[in-house]
């Protein structure tokens, strides 16, 4: 292997902060496909559209990935003579693997960026008319904002029948990426995806922890007569006590200020959500928790972090399940402790509808083919549909429409390492308040066990299925505890 192995781990650490950066503001806002280019701002615009792994081409390349896997092909391939590979060479650093992984997403990103961009333009397109009451038209963003702000069953409706109506082109533009990203996948190496995005060991058990969730907690939800009327409920809008009345990074690092948790850390969250309710609260903390993990890495990037990342996920779900602890709600919202339950047992429910659709989520994107394997949106239109709508029933309580498949909710490739960094994040919680007491969070020892912890390399990035049905049981027994 001729690769500088640590200076391509510095150059994947660059690449990977370009891309998440480029997602980000992609996401925030989009240029319109037909905007005049000598408008004000339409230089900035226009770099914001291009691919951010353009200029990091050595470590989002095909041939890059097959050097670090030992796939070289021999001195007579390019002549048609059959010639043996040579044998990987030693690799002390152990680097080779874990950089492999990373090339390998990042390769795939570099391809489908123009099909993220086409995405992100249809979401922004004023394509949805409706009637509010005067008739107007906006995007399918503003729909899906206004679907889950909406306080009215009638003002949901509205929101939910115009985004089933107007999304088509996100519809597709979602399928075409999801189809593009797997053809990618399997030129660059067939079988690729399931083992670096499903953090299972088996990959099948992650998917198998999915139904086991879906199965056990069946009878814990209350089903919602309409698929918009459970989204309405998952908000957290009746477990409005204590919050503040703006969503803001200084909100959250006084939260943990009496602890060294942040110490020397540049967190960055980025734009936090509108605060809707507690489900809000809960995405601000799971980013929190997502972002800490990512700022605490140290030494080696690619040894430290995960293209998708256990350790991140896990640390998402433990800060994000704060707001339906009773004791946080008690303690860092100033609740008694009657009212804290009830808050915490409200929010739990909203969560636990949630996680439902994450398992949801990761069947629909890693066991929806009819062999058990491969993405719904791979399917026939009508087979499409048709599982979309069983999965998502299944979940709510209620079917999503087939035409929102790949709208609502997004069917993306981090589905699996969300709902294992769930289920561990509960049993992580548990061992934080066996060792640091019920307010952990307050506690700067656990402050000091969780930044040594997310220090060094993770001892593993799979989670065995011992681990996710322990995740599971913990799970249930603090559900059964409010």
């Amino acid at each position: 292997m001729d690769l500088d192995l640590l200076r391509l781990d510095r150059d994947v650490a660059r690449a990977a902060r370009a891309w998440r950066a480029a997602v980000r503001d992609l996401r925030r806002a989009p240029a319109p496909a037909d905007a005049d280019p000598e408008s004000p701002g339409a230089a900035e615009a226009a770099a914001r559209l291009r691919n951010p792994l353009d200029p990091f081409r050595r470590v989002s390349s095909r041939t890059t990935y097959l050097e670090l896997t030992g796939q070289t092909p021999g001195l007579g391939a390019e002549l048609g003579i059959a010639s043996p590979r040579p044998p990987a060479p030693p690799d002390p650093t152990g680097l080779a693997a874990p950089l492999a992984d990373w090339v390998h997403a990042l390769t795939l990103e570099r391809v489908v960026w123009a099909d993220r961009v086409r995405l992100a333009a249809a979401w922004r397109a004023a394509s949805i008319a409706i009637d509010l009451p005067e008739p107007a038209r906006m995007s399918p963003r503003e729909a899906r904002l206004g679907l889950l702000a909406d306080p009215t069953d009638a003002g949901r409706r509205r929101f939910a029948e115009a985004l089933a109506r107007g999304a088509g082109a996100v519809a597709d533009a979602a399928r075409i990426l999801v189809e593009r990203r797997h053809e990618a996948a399997r030129r660059l190496a067939e079988g690729s995806l399931r083992a670096i995005e499903i953090p299972g060991d088996p990959p099948d058990a992650v998917l198998d922890a999915a139904e086991a969730l879906l199965r056990r907690t069946e009878s814990m939800i209350d089903r919602a007569p309409t698929w918009h009327d459970a989204l309405g409920r998952a908000v957290g809008r009746d477990a409005a006590s204590g919050w503040p009345a703006r969503l803001t990074p200084r909100w959250i690092e006084e939260l943990f200020r009496a602890t060294p948790l942040t110490e020397g850390l540049a967190i960055d969250l980025g734009p936090l959500p509108r605060p809707l309710g507690a489900a809000s609260f809960a995405r601000a903390l799971a980013r929190f928790g997502a972002a800490l993990a990512l700022a605490s890495g140290g030494g080696s990037f690619a040894l430290a972090h995960a293209p998708f990342d256990l350790r991140r996920a896990r640390r998402a779900a433990l800060f994000g399940g704060l707001v339906a602890d009773p004791v946080f709600c008690a303690r860092a919202l100033g609740l008694g402790r009657g009212r804290a339950l009830d808050q915490a047992r409200a929010t739990a429910r909203g969560l636990l509808l949630s996680l439902r659709l994450d398992a949801a989520r990761a069947s629909l994107v890693f066991r929806a083919g009819h062999d058990g394997g491969e993405h719904v949106l791979l399917r026939s239109s009508r087979d499409r549909g048709d599982r979309f709508e069983e999965a998502t029933a299944r979940a709510l309580g209620a079917p999503i429409p087939g035409a929102l498949a790949g709208v609502l909710p997004a069917l993306e490739p981090d589905a699996a390492v969300r709902l294992a960094g769930a289920l561990l994040g509960a049993r992580d919680r548990r061992d934080m308040i066996e060792r640091f007491d019920e307010d952990w969070f307050r506690n700067p020892r656990a402050a000091e066990a969780i930044r040594d912890e997310d220090g060094a390399p993770p001892a593993s990035r799979r989670a065995t299925a011992a681990a996710l049905e322990e995740g599971i049981e913990e799970m249930l027994r603090s559900l059964a505890s409010l």
